[in-house]
């Protein structure tokens, strides 16, 4: 079975109109670099949803076919649809990137992936053909771990690695031209190609920057204007960079892309805490979906990072969001999201990131001296199931 057969999405408009081929901006971030070159790279979204809508045929559709959609879509993770055998366009070739070293923080992830310097293309390899933890997965956990993980744990360090190689083209004086490229590839993973031109975006994106404007609203982190205030963050940040590149300041450069490093941490923090609540509101008994593979696979886009900052916080949250999966729904140590909370708390607390930014969930912050919650028990039945459904309604907007 071919993709051809499948079909592909709705939204997909980068082979049929030239006009939205040629976009000079993402979301309204504006970009020098060659058209072609940023829209490689904006266009992993739409690489990823071809993905999900094969998958998802095969769960809907095709039933009797799911594992050769699931090898079909594995064959387009792998090599990807407009390029060519091994082309380093694929989304596994950004996964396997050989260059991520350059990042300061990727130590930290080799020493907690046991020197697997592949993690995510292991882990979605693994999704892919139902091996390791996920032998005993569902195909519908399979595929919203794989989905996840694509738009988040591949893209984050992506991004990084884009950043730090901008950084590094300064300190060694090489053309700003170069360290350009890399900026506005980086804000290619971030944005995507599908939130269109307008500033802001739209709502059909699915990478980082959509999730910071899905988490602001729960997360009182939006601003006057309804963008998720780190969004309007990083894009500052980015131009500043451009500058910076382009002066060859590159003191202030390092400064800045150790604030994107930071600010690109928020929306994956509020991802986890939502998906920590959600499971233990599916765990009570209240209406709504889990969401255990979204949790898991956004807690492991992170977990090196918390671990570096405090080890005791990122096995705490270890516990919760990845030990028990794919069995974390009967298991009630994996639905305690007021464990998660509190060590997210205490290890935002060590690293470089303004507590106050990640706002507030439920009624609780994260700044020291700030109240932290027991446990869901303390609230009411009507407004634990209002709160099922609004947890419910906001992560299914992220996933389909």
């Amino acid at each position: 079975m071919t993709c051809d057969l499948v079909g592909s999405p709705a939204v997909d408009k980068s082979e049929s109109s030239c006009v939205d081929s040629e976009i000079s901006s993402l979301a309204g971030y504006r970009y020098d670099t060659e058209q072609e070159i940023v829209n490689r790279a904006s266009h992993i979204d739409v690489d990823m949803k071809k993905i999900e809508i094969l998958i998802e045929n095969g769960m809907n559709h095709f039933p009797s076919s799911q594992e050769v959609l699931f090898g079909t879509a594995f064959d387009l993770y792998k090599y990807g649809q407009r390029a060519g055998i091994n082309s380093k366009g694929s989304l596994s070739s950004i996964a396997r990137d050989t260059t991520k070293d350059v990042v300061p923080v990727f130590a930290a992830f080799r020493r907690y992936y046991n020197s697997d310097a592949y993690y995510a293309d292991t882990m979605i390899q693994n999704a892919f053909q139902k091996q390791g933890a996920f032998k005993a997965a569902t195909v519908d956990q399979r595929k919203r771990f794989i989905t996840f993980a694509l738009r988040y744990m591949v893209t984050f360090m992506a991004i990084l690695e884009k950043i730090y190689n901008a950084k590094l083209s300064c300190s060694l004086g090489r053309s700003s031209e170069g360290g350009i490229r890399d900026l506005d590839i980086a804000v290619g993973y971030y944005v995507g190609s599908l939130e269109g031109k307008e500033d802001g975006g739209s709502y059909d994106g699915s990478l980082i920057h959509m999730l910071a404007k899905r988490m602001c609203v729960h997360f009182g982190t939006c601003t006057s204007t309804g963008h998720a205030w780190v969004n309007e963050r990083i894009i500052s940040l980015f131009y500043a960079a451009q500058g910076e590149v382009e002066t060859g300041a590159c003191d202030s450069l390092d400064r800045t892309v150790k604030e994107i490093e930071s600010a690109l941490i928020v929306p994956l923090i509020q991802g986890i805490l939502f998906s920590a609540r959600g499971n233990e509101l599916h765990y009570k008994g209240l209406p709504g979906q889990e969401f255990y593979p979204e949790g898991y696979a956004l807690a492991q886009s992170i977990l090196p990072v918390i671990d570096d900052a405090d080890q005791s916080a990122a096995t705490n949250i270890k516990n919760v969001m990845v030990a028990s999966f794919p069995g974390q729904e009967d298991d009630k140590n994996s639905n305690n999201s007021a464990r998660v909370h509190r060590a997210m708390k205490q290890a935002i607390l060590k690293m470089d990131i303004d507590c106050t930014k990640v706002g507030s969930f439920n009624g609780y912050g994260f700044c020291a001296g700030q109240a932290e919650p027991d446990s869901l028990n303390s609230a009411s039945s009507a407004s634990l199931s209002l709160m099922a459904l609004v947890v419910t309604s906001v992560f299914l907007l992220c996933i389909v």
